[in-house]
């Protein structure tokens, strides 16, 4: 009983490996089997993949576009600069402005409250020193929200182009 075990223990802990014969037949044909060779040939020990593949050699290479296929990472990216991330961007500016507009309305409306003395006068230098803020902040913004929408059409008429 204790043999048995030892032994189911220890083909447990043995890797398993599986011998294959290479033979080369009369014609110099190569053939692998499980059954030893009767002329020439040699034992080829296999064992089980391990999970951890070697990378891929570069055997044959091939394009980007012959590696990524019809509906690739490229394919991908221009469709979503299409369909979202330009229409998106063009928004988002479009957007900007009418807040930046709606800004300096509401700030010109307060300014327009201002009473025609020296308290009324230094209100009206305030709101107007205000105006300016926001107008110069809503210009930096706009810049930076046009660079980047310029940005996404350079991006796709490169990917259009490489089609």
């Amino acid at each position: 009983m204790i043999k048995l075990t030892l032994l189911i223990a220890a083909m447990a802990v043995a890797p398993a490996t599986w011998a294959i014969n290479k033979c080369t037949g009369a014609d110099g044909k190569t053939v692998f089997q499980d059954a030893p060779c009767v002329g020439k040939g040699e034992t080829v020990n296999v064992k089980p993949a391990s999970g951890n593949a070697p990378a891929a050699s570069a055997q044959s290479p091939l394009s980007a576009a012959q590696k990524e296929g019809a509906f690739g990472e490229t394919w991908r990216r221009r469709t979503d600069l299409e369909q979202h991330l330009i229409r998106n961007a063009r928004a988002e500016l479009q957007t900007h402005f009418l807040r930046c507009e709606q800004q300096q309305q509401a700030l010109s409306q307060r300014k327009a409250l201002a009473n025609n003395n020296l308290a009324g006068a230094t209100f009206e230098q305030s709101i107007s020193a205000e105006m300016q803020a926001a107008a110069t902040t809503c210009d930096t913004k706009a810049r930076d929200l046009r660079a980047r929408l310029e940005s996404l059409e350079k991006e796709l008429r490169e990917l259009t182009a490489s089609k």
